[in-house]
């Protein structure tokens, strides 16, 4: 069987050849009208040259697809990375933006508040725990930092006060640990009271039943607390009555993001 269809191959070959040949023979003499064998000729090669012609182009459009999706895919991956890399750029753009927005907001305070020397500090860790709100920060006894110190982020809001210095660190207790006690006062009405943590991050603070607070009112730090005065440390967030204690039960929203805090200042007294 093979040697059949080898044999018929050859001799469509040797066909097709010997077509070829007298097709250049009849055309070599210059002859301007077509012959009948021309046209028989012609009727014959006409399918064979579409065919090769469409198989040509069939594989001459082919490789150039290949070589374009080839090239598409060395474009898109360089895109890729570019993209990544603009992406990247954008992050650390917004970090600085946000870290000089943090910065600029403690140097206004700063700057309205000359009786107070700053120690500037990053926040290095956080104690584990529900109950306990403790915060390390990167400055210590070497820096100027003392135990009692407050502690202070963006606009002068409170974070707490110090508690241990090491030579190169601090740990601060913090205004939402249920161990801070911080006597405060009303803004709008100067009624006293003392606030501590919660273990939901906000503050709580107890109040006689006549004081007149309300929700959305701004609670600073009084005269009479340890820590410096006026010292920002949240909004009342709700207020209620508890008639039979004849006290109010004041609960306070810190101004300071505790989940994402990054950057305080310890304050000292100017000599």
């Amino acid at each position: 069987m093979m040697r059949i269809l080898r044999n018929k191959l050859l001799i469509t070959v040797i066909v097709v050849s010997m077509m070829l040949i007298m097709v250049i023979v009849f055309t070599s003499h210059g002859r301007t009208r077509p012959t009948a064998v021309d046209g028989i000729i012609g009727r014959i090669m006409t399918p064979v040259q579409r065919v090769v012609y469409s198989s040509t182009e069939f594989f001459r459009n082919t490789f150039r697809n290949l070589y374009e999706i080839r090239n598409l895919k060395a474009e898109n991956t360089a895109l890729k990375e570019e993209v990544e890399k603009l992406q990247e750029q954008n992050r650390q753009l917004i970090q600085m933006a946000l870290e000089n927005n943090r910065l600029r907001s403690l140097l206004d305070f700063t700057e309205a508040n000359e009786q107070y020397s700053y120690i500037g500090a990053g926040v290095t860790g956080r104690d584990p725990g529900n109950w306990f709100d403790v915060y390390t920060i990167n400055k210590g006894s070497r820096d100027g930092v003392a135990v009692n110190d407050a502690v202070i982020a963006g606009h002068g809001y409170l974070v707490g006060k110090v508690i241990e210095t090491g030579g190169n660190y601090s740990k601060i207790l913090s205004i939402i640990d249920e161990r801070s006690s911080v006597s405060i006062i009303v803004n709008r009405t100067r009624d006293l009271g003392i606030v501590s943590g919660s273990n939901d991050s906000d503050v709580i603070a107890i109040m006689d039943l006549e004081a007149d607070i309300v929700k959305g009112d701004d609670i600073i730090t009084s005269e009479y607390s340890t820590l410096p005065k006026g010292l920002y440390i949240g909004k009342v967030k709700s207020v209620e009555k508890q008639e039979r204690k004849l006290q109010k039960m004041v609960v306070i929203e810190p101004a300071v993001d505790f989940k994402r805090l990054e950057e305080v200042f310890v304050l000292k007294y100017s000599e």
